[in-house]
Formats: C-alpha cells, structure tokens, sequence
C-alpha cells in the first residue's frame, strides 16, 4: 500500500499536535516509500537547521527502512555501514527523529521531525507511530461499512463533515487528533478497497 498525499498531511497534523502540546517548534517532514517529500510544515520558531535535518530524517528512514537511531548505531567504527553518512550528497542522518512508517508491515513511506533533543524529536514521531497503527486497525473495523461505488476524491471531505456531524449531536468534543486518526483510517481502509 502506498503512503497517499491525504494521509501525509494527517500524519503531519499528528506531529505538529504532539509538538504544540510539547511546547516546541518543529519541522516536520513525511515522505513516500522512495524518500520522496510528501507533506513539510516547519512551525513558527522552529530553528532554521531544522527544515533540512526533518526532511533528511524522513529520508533516510524510508529509503533505508529503518531508524535514524538504529542506522547510527550500525554506523559506527567498525560496524558494518561505517561512513554511509557521506553517501547520497549528505542526505543521510544518524540520529533519532527518522522512522519509517509501515502499512500493512510494509514501509510506505518516512517520518522525519527536528527542532527539540533528539528524544523530543522522538517523542512526536512516536505519536505519529502509534497514530498510523491505530489508524490501521480501525481501517479494518471500517472496510465492511464502505459503500460499494467509489467516493472520487471529495470522499474524505465528505467523511470528516458527517464525523463532525455525528460527534456534536452525540455532544462529544471533535478534537484535531480524533479527526486525524478517524480520517486516516477511512483512508487505508478506502484506498485498500479501493473506494477513492
């Protein structure tokens, strides 16, 4: 399954929510699974370094499937990807913020975040992380309730304003991060059944 544009900018309002409740300005970066940028927000104040060390970062996660931290570790002297830093015109990051972002156990594409400690930046990527997965898990909940046409490409707009709808008569709060998981599960599940 292919990381979709739509579900790039979800993944990035994860991120920058979990910064804002951090209190830390962030560049964040989410690319497909070639490394290829999809969605970039760098928040007011986020240091300059910071656009090009997230965008590294998510680079470096996809294209080689794993950690930033895991890779640095497997790029010290004498381990096996020793000096693989000063490959790819200097795109490759050793440290945390990087993760890939897997669909269906498969990578689909790359997190990258940078602005805070490195284990800041892994924080807001680890809630991206445990967004997707939940966001793949209801997916299968959802796949059954799926009309049977295609919805064309105003079907998420679609879904989010009959969500809202459904929340405020239920008198529930419908926060930025309930619609960005509820959105991004009809769009694995849609894209798996091939309903957009």
């Amino acid at each position: 399954m292919k990381l979709l544009f739509p579900l790039s900018r979800l993944l990035g309002s994860v991120a920058e929510n979990a910064a804002v409740n951090m209190g830390i300005a962030m560049a964040i970066a989410v690319v497909d699974h070639e490394g290829l940028l999809q969605y970039f927000a760098r928040m007011e104040g986020a240091l300059p370094v910071s656009t090009e060390l997230a965008i590294s970062k998510a680079y470096t996660a996809a294209a080689l499937r794993m950690s930033t931290r895991e890779l640095g570790q497997l790029a010290l002297p004498g381990k096996p990807l020793y000096g693989i830093q000063h490959t790819h015109a200097g795109k490759i990051v050793l440290f945390g913020g990087g993760f890939p972002l897997r669909l269906q156990g498969t990578v689909a594409g790359g997190i990258g975040i940078s602005g805070g400690t490195v284990e800041e930046d892994e924080q807001v990527a680890s809630a991206v992380l445990d967004a997707l997965v939940e966001m793949e898990n209801l997916a299968e909940s959802l796949k059954p309730l799926l009309p049977a046409k295609p919805g064309g490409t105003n079907a998420l707009s679609r879904w989010e304003r009959r969500l809202e709808q459904a929340f405020v008569q239920e008198g529930r709060t419908f926060t930025r991060e309930i619609v960005s998981i509820l959105s991004g599960a009809f769009l694995i599940a849609s894209a798996d059944a091939r309903v957009i």
